[in-house]
C-alpha cells in the first residue's frame, strides 16, 4: 500500500468512524459526547484535521488527528496542532502502514500550515515512527509525588505496619511544620468547583521569549475543565484582598489528588498556593498522595521539591515539529493538562 491511500478530511461527519477506530484500539471506550468535546473548535484556531489510511478495498483502517489549540509561543498567542487519536487496526500492523499515514500527515501539515508548530505526546510505539518522519524529541513528562501518609511507604519496606505507623506520625508532623512555613500571610486559600465562582479574575500569563506553553485563559480553562464530559475538576486559588494571585486545577481519584494545571503571576505566589493547598489536604486526612506531572525543566518543579514532592520515573516523552523550525527551537512547558483526556 502506498501513501496515496491516505486522505485528510474535516471532523464534521466523521465522528462515528473516529469513534469506531479509536475504541477498537483503546482499552477504555469513549462516547460521541467525548469526541464532540475533544474536537471542539477553539477561538482563533483552524478546524481539526483527520488523516485516514484506507485498505485495498477502500475501508478506513487507520487514522490520526490534528486539533489546534491556543498556545503562547515566544509570548504570542498562536494555534498549535496537537496530534492525537493515532490508531491502526491490529491486523494491519507491522507492515509500515503507520509510517505511511504519519508521513502523509506530517507532509500535509508542512504544506498547509508552514508557520504552525505541532506537538504530540505519543505512545512508545508511535514515538519511533514519528521520529522517522522528522519529529524531534523535545522533552519528557515526569511525575512528582508527595506521600501524605508515609505509613504505607514504610510498611512496604519494614514489613511491620505497627512500627510503620509509629514512625510515620513524627515524620508527618515534621513535614506539616515544614510546609506550614511556606504558607504566606495574609493570603488565603479558596476552593471552588467552577471558575465562575472566583471572586476575581485569574492571573494573566507572563509572556516569555523562547518558551512554548499552553494558553491558560478563562475560556480555555472553562472548556478543558468545567465542560469535560467525564471528569469533575476543582479549582484552588491563593487570594489576597479579593485578588486571585495563583490558581491550580485538580481532581481526586482513588485517594489521590492529581494537579493538572498551575497558573500564577509570580513563582513565589505559586509556591504559596502549593503550600497552602498541601496544608489543606493534610488537614483533611483523607488522601494518600498528591501527584503532578510536568516537563523535566518546568520552573514549578523547584517549588514542589521544597514542599516534599519526589520525582518518579518518566511517564511519557513529547515530540514537536514545524516546517519553519519554530517548534524545534523553543523550550516547551507542559503539564498533565496538555493531554486532552
Amino acid at each position: 500500500m502506498s501513501a496515496s491511500a491516505c486522505e485528510v478530511t474535516p471532523f464534521d461527519g466523521c465522528a462515528g468512524e473516529i469513534l469506531r477506530l479509536r475504541n477498537a484500539n483503546r482499552e477504555n471506550p469513549e462516547t460521541l459526547a467525548y469526541l464532540s468535546w475533544r474536537y471542539a473548535l477553539a477561538p482563533g484556531c483552524p478546524a481539526p484535521c483527520v488523516y485516514w489510511l484506507r485498505g485495498a478495498s477502500g475501508e478506513r483502517i487507520g487514522m490520526a488527528s490534528v486539533i489546534f489549540r491556543p498556545y503562547l509561543l515566544d509570548g504570542k498567542r498562536v494555534p498549535v496542532g496537537v496530534i492525537g487519536d493515532i490508531s491502526l487496526e491490529a491486523r494491519w500492523r507491522g507492515r509500515g502502514l503507520g509510517h505511511s499515514l504519519l508521513k502523509f500527515m506530517t507532509s500535509d501539515l508542512e504544506r498547509r500550515f508552514p508557520d504552525r508548530a505541532a506537538l504530540v505526546i505519543p505512545t512508545e510505539a508511535a514515538r519511533g515512527v514519528l521520529a522517522g518522519c522528522g519529529w524531534l524529541a523535545a522533552g519528557r513528562l515526569v511525575p512528582l509525588v508527595c506521600a501524605l501518609d508515609p505509613a504505607n511507604f514504610l510498611a512496604a519496606r519494614l514489613g511491620n505496619i505497627v512500627l510503620a505507623r509509629a514512625l510515620a506520625a513524627p515524620i508527618r508532623a515534621a513535614g506539616r511544620r515544614w510546609v506550614a512555613r511556606a504558607v504566606p500571610a495574609p493570603a488565603t486559600l479558596h476552593l471552588n468547583a467552577t471558575l465562575a465562582e472566583l471572586p476575581g479574575t485569574i492571573p494573566a500569563q507572563t509572556p516569555e521569549d523562547g518558551i512554548a506553553t499552553r494558553e491558560l485563559s478563562a475560556a480555555t480553562l472553562e472548556w478543558r475543565y468545567t465542560h469535560h464530559p467525564h471528569s469533575r475538576f476543582s479549582f484552588a486559588t491563593l487570594q489576597q484582598c479579593g485578588e486571585v494571585q495563583a490558581l491550580l486545577v485538580y481532581e481526586e481519584v482513588d485517594r489521590t489528588c492529581i494537579i493538572y494545571d498551575l497558573l500564577a503571576a509570580e513563582l513565589r505566589q505559586l509556591q504559596g498556593l502549593l503550600a497552602a493547598f498541601v496544608m489543606h489536604i493534610l488537614d483533611r486526612n483523607e488522601l494518600l498522595t498528591l501527584r503532578i506531572v510536568l516537563d523535566q525543566d518546568h520552573p514549578a518543579r523547584g517549588c514542589l521539591r521544597r514542599l516534599g514532592f519526589l520525582a518518579r520515573p518518566d511517564e511519557a516523552a513529547f515530540q514537536v515539529h514545524s516546517a519553519s523550525g519554530l517548534a524545534e527551537r523553543l523550550r516547551w512547558r507542559l503539564s498533565q493538562g496538555d493531554k486532552d483526556t
